[in-house]
C-alpha cells in the first residue's frame, strides 16, 4: 500500500505540473479593450495592433521585422533549444478587439528559436505578412521586484484584454525556479505567450508562461525574463539590442 500511495503521489504531482495554467489572482481585473482603444491609457493605444491570437490558442506579440514572441509550450518546445522549425500550419490573427474583426492574418514561416524547461519558456516565430506596429525589447535592465508592469493578452481566445497595472513579485513560490519572473497580473488560459511590459518604458521585460495556485484565487503567475541568457542571445542573433 505504501508503494502504491507513493506512486500515486508522484503521478498527481507530475499531473499538477503538467496542467499548470494562467491564473486570475484575487478579483478579475481584466478589461476588454475597445475597438479603438479609447478605454485604456493613451500611452498604450498605439501598441494594441501588435497583439495577436495564435491559431492554437496562445497570445503573440510582434517585436519587429516579422518576428513574434510567445511561450515555448505554445509550439510544443522541450528542454532542447529548437531552431528553424517549419510551422506553416500555424496562423496569427492581429487586432482582435471588441466589436471589430482582425485587420491582418499572418502565416508562421518558422519557429526560429524555442525552448521550455524549468528555467525558461519562450519562442520566437517568423511570420508573414507582419503588422506595421511592434513593441520594443529591454535587453539591458532586468526587471526587479516592485517594478510596475502590465499585460495585454487573449485569455480564453477572447478579444484583447488588459490586465491593468500590476507588479513584479519577489521569488515567493518555492515551486518555481529562481530564474523565473513571478508577477501578480491577471491572466487566463490563452494568455500564455503574452509579453510582460514595463509601464514606465513600454518595453518588453518578460514573456508570460503560466501560473500556480496555493488555493482558489491565490498564487502566483510567472514568466521568462527577456534578459535570460538564452532568450537574450537569440534576440541579439536576430539583430535586436
Amino acid at each position: 500500500m505504501k508503494s502504491f500511495a507513493f506512486i500515486l503521489f508522484i503521478f498527481l504531482t507530475i499531473r499538477s505540473f503538467a496542467f499548470d495554467t494562467d491564473k486570475i489572482l484575487g478579483t478579475n481585473d481584466l478589461i476588454a479593450v475597445s475597438a479603438d482603444g479609447s478605454n485604456i491609457p493613451s500611452k498604450y493605444k498605439n501598441l494594441i495592433n501588435a497583439f495577436g491570437i495564435i491559431s492554437m490558442g496562445c497570445t503573440a506579440t510582434h517585436i519587429g521585422n516579422g518576428y513574434v514572441l510567445t511561450a515555448g509550450h505554445c509550439v510544443d518546445a522541450g528542454a532542447t533549444l529548437l531552431k528553424n522549425i517549419p510551422c506553416s500550419e500555424t496562423t496569427i490573427e492581429w487586432g482582435v478587439r471588441e466589436g471589430i474583426s482582425p485587420f491582418l492574418k499572418s502565416t508562421c514561416e518558422k519557429v526560429v528559436f524555442a525552448q521550455r524547461d524549468s528555467n525558461l519558456d519562450f519562442a520566437i516565430l517568423k511570420v508573414s505578412p507582419a503588422p506595421d506596429v511592434s513593441l520594443s525589447i529591454e535587453l539591458v535592465r532586468k526587471a526587479t521586484p516592485g517594478d510596475s508592469i502590465t499585460i495585454f493578452s487573449h485569455p480564453l481566445e477572447l478579444p484583447l484584454r488588459w490586465s491593468q497595472a500590476c507588479v513584479v513579485e519577489s521569488q515567493l513560490d518555492p515551486r518555481l525556479s529562481a530564474t523565473m519572473l513571478q508577477h501578480n497580473c491577471d491572466t487566463n488560459s490563452g494568455s500564455s505567450g503574452a509579453v510582460i511590459i514595463d509601464t514606465t518604458t513600454n518595453k518588453i521585460v518578460g514573456i508570460h508562461d503560466g501560473g500556480r495556485e496555493s488555493s482558489p484565487g491565490v498564487g502566483k503567475n510567472y514568466g521568462t525574463f527577456i534578459t535570460n541568457a538564452v532568450v537574450a542571445d537569440a534576440l541579439k542573433q536576430l539583430g535586436f539590442n
